[in-house]
């Protein structure tokens, strides 16, 4: 018998009720499925076991009308695929344009860690590092000779003068500018240990690709050299995982993948006087100064998200002395949950909500999908909120102030 919206409210009560604390807690237990398939909550556990409300995800089923999954406390929350779009309501692997970025940036990642106890005695050695200048590892390249890998990372390289105060971000759609060549610095530096494999693509196969258990993936087939904008093929679960991953810090199943700190950089703004919105390889919700030039807006980039805004100033390779916001906006926070999000042409998402331990995946949704994606789902969220309760409104200030983060996930 199918369970009523108001009895699978009532269960999500009764365990907030069992937990001995008066509201929902996360429930204990492995996050993420790690080399296997995905196993999907049951309807009737997931109020329970997520948090979230069954009869608003099925609201959300009609508003998006997309292929799109909810990931919360690691688990496979909810997922929804149209049939007349997605045959026999099953998804099938997609090209997913430049949400490729963020998985090459990760990748990169995957490089710094495998690396970072190399010994270096000359060019080409030791550990890889943003921090590095792009020729110790390239002979040659076309952007500025001075150029750092944090530089081609956050799309800035391209500058001429990269301490200026007008440093532009300039979006490296195809990654013939900059960020293409990020494929050959991660090649040297693994050729340092055949460990790591003969190439990027051996790379990617046996330190993340496989650890990830992403079955339904492939990026640029089998090429040895991959192009770090564009090319992979996924499917929701599999995207879900890499949010996964990124979610937790660099960790999966309980096996660090990459370094902390890259994730942190990733997820957090490069080159706040270029703009506020972009990370490494990664798009960012910010409330100010997110395009560069004469057309600095004011505006908030999304709705009831908190920013992304680094714990300290200066940071890495930027030279802001703070958050570089303008009024009415600040940098202030009380919590560090800024949502990022990869994104692709035709509107490929995956979108991380660290304040709420959730991911959000969808596919081909179109223009401003974390946005669009984040309103559908949020109701779901905010009726079993275990302080709001349904308050959309409320809930919603302290969200997006970065005043309330009821599920800030500590590394497992």
């Amino acid at each position: 018998m199918r369970l009523t919206h108001a009895l699978l409210t009532l269960l999500f009560l009764l365990a907030a009720c069992g937990s001995g604390e008066g509201e929902a807690a996360p429930p204990e237990g492995p996050r993420g499925p790690g080399q296997d398939a995905w196993t999907l909550v049951s309807p009737e556990r997931v109020a329970a076991e997520c948090g979230l409300d069954p009869g608003l995800l099925a609201q959300a089923d009609a508003e998006l009308d997309r292929g799109y999954a909810v990931i919360r406390y690691g688990k496979l929350c909810h997922e929804h695929y149209p049939s007349d779009r997605y045959p026999g309501g099953v998804d099938v692997p997609e090209i997913v344009w430049s949400a490729t970025k963020t998985l090459a940036g990760v990748l990169t990642g995957v490089a710094a860690w495998q690396t970072r106890d190399l010994e270096r005695t000359g060019r080409k050695t030791g550990p890889l590092l943003a921090t590095d200048r792009v020729d110790h590892w390239l002979d040659s390249f076309s952007f500025n000779p001075d150029a750092q890998v944090g530089h081609v990372l956050g799309m800035v390289a391209h500058n001429d003068d990269l301490s200026s105060a007008e440093l532009d971000f300039d979006y490296d759609a195809t990654g013939s500018v900059q960020i293409n060549r990020l494929n050959d610095v991660v090649a040297t530096a693994i050729a340092q240990d055949p460990a790591l494999g003969e190439s990027v693509h051996e790379l990617w196969e046996q330190y993340l690709r496989l650890p990830l258990g992403m079955a339904q993936s492939d990026w640029d087939t089998d090429s040895p050299d991959k192009p770090f904008a564009l090319g992979w093929t996924t499917t929701v679960r599999d995207m879900a995982r890499l949010g996964l991953l990124m979610l937790d810090g660099g960790l999966w199943d309980g096996e660090r993948l990459v370094g902390e700190d890259w994730i942190y950089a990733m997820t957090h703004p490069s080159f706040e006087i270029a703009t506020t919105g972009y990370g490494h390889l990664t798009w960012l919700i910010a409330r100010s100064n997110v395009d560069n030039g004469d057309s600095k807006s004011t505006e908030p980039n999304a709705v009831c998200t908190p920013s992304a805004i680094w714990n300290e100033y200066p940071h890495g390779l930027s030279e802001s002395p703070d958050c570089n916001y303008l009024e009415p906006w600040d940098c202030g926070q009380t919590y560090d949950v800024g949502v990022w999000y990869a994104a692709g042409l035709m509107g490929n998402y995956i979108i991380g909500h660290p304040g709420l331990d959730m991911v959000l995946v969808v596919k081909n949704i179109g223009d401003n999908g974390q946005g669009r994606a984040w309103e559908a789902v949020r109701p779901a969220v905010v009726a079993l909120d275990p302080t709001f309760g349904g308050d959309e409104q409320a809930f919603c200030e302290a969200y997006a102030a970065g005043d309330y983060a009821p599920d800030l996930a500590e590394s497992p």
